[in-house]
């Protein structure tokens, strides 16, 4: 999803020449001339990111930034300040807790390069898809299959094949759903899904050898389910 960036400058021009070059980048750009105005505009419909200019006429850079912080309950938010500010000016700066700056003339590639970075920062982790029935846990990110707090190595279709049942517990799948889910060949003989069943339990029981491993159900003649509670096969 294309990111909302909001430029606030005095500088006509300025505003211009990034939102185009922003806009090519393929984000939706907001420009504003005034940060009274922007800080309205932005109490109801908040941007993405903010570029803001530190110096500007009855509000500065940082007074916008604190009160959009402010209007918006948030402890920061993500943006990058445009200063020409000297040697002295600058060290003070840094020494605050705004999100970055960077120090006019700039190159663009640099400027796109830091929202990107400061970006990044504010992106909340991506949720682990990870799945737990009883004794049994399954991390899809990592492809991470552990039985009884042991890891157990599978291929690529075997944890496929496992993390379906597992989604769906008790429910039936037949072979040739098994074959689709995991893009064969519909022709192919379906006896490779009782392969790869064979070796998935396998697998299970050398983690356990002392207890049979009954949990991937067979209903002959028709498919496999899994099943949190250790059953009799369907004859």
């Amino acid at each position: 999803m294309a990111e909302k960036i909001s430029i606030i400058d005095d500088n006509e021009n300025l505003l211009t020449s990034l939102a185009i070059q922003l806009q090519n980048c393929g984000h939706i750009v907001t420009t504003f001339s005034c940060p009274q105005q922007a800080l309205r505009h932005h109490a109801k419909e908040p941007a993405d990111f903010y570029v803001i200019d530190i110096k500007m006429p009855k509000l500065t850079g940082v007074e916008f930034y604190k009160e959009l912080c402010q209007d918006l309950g948030a402890e920061s938010l993500p943006a990058i300040f445009l200063t020409a500010m000297g040697e002295l000016e600058t060290k003070c700066l840094e020494e605050t807790s705004i999100s970055d700056f960077i120090k006019k003339p700039f190159s663009f590639d640099i400027l796109h390069a830091r929202i990107k970075k400061v970006l990044s920062h504010f992106k909340p982790p991506s949720k682990s898809k990870t799945y737990k029935i009883g004794n049994l846990k399954l991390n899809e990110d990592k492809m991470m299959c552990l039985w009884f707090n042991k890891e157990i190595l599978l291929t690529r279709k075997e944890f496929l094949l496992l993390s379906y049942l597992v989604k769906r517990p008790r429910v039936v799948y037949t072979r040739g759903q098994l074959l689709d889910l995991l893009d064969i060949d519909l022709e192919a003989e379906q006896q490779v899904i009782d392969s790869h069943v064979k070796r998935i339990r396998k697998k299970f029981k050398r983690v356990r050898p002392e207890e049979k491993f009954n949990r991937i159900h067979t209903y002959y003649g028709i498919g496999y389910a899994w099943h949190p509670q250790s059953v009799a096969n369907h004859l």
